[in-house]
């Protein structure tokens, strides 16, 4: 196999793996936020925008720390 198409799906894996990672991560704190703030009943029930502000920043700033360990 040729170098070039080895280091793709190397790095193809790679980054596969860390999206499946950075996923897992937002999926069990946002799971823990869930059942000790009721986040989404006070976005969708009460049509919070603040509370689905944090949500989302809180969301992005996993992903940004994720990516951020992975390129350094």
């Amino acid at each position: 196999m040729p170098y070039e198409v080895e280091r793709f799906l190397t790095g193809l894996g790679v980054t596969v793996l860390w999206s499946i990672v950075a996923t897992l991560i937002v999926v069990v704190l946002f799971e823990a936020l869930q059942r000790k703030y009721r986040l989404l009943d006070e976005i969708f029930k009460e049509n919070s925008v603040a509370a689905a502000l944090v949500a989302a920043a809180f969301i992005l700033g996993i992903f940004y720390t994720v990516v951020q360990i992975v390129i350094h």
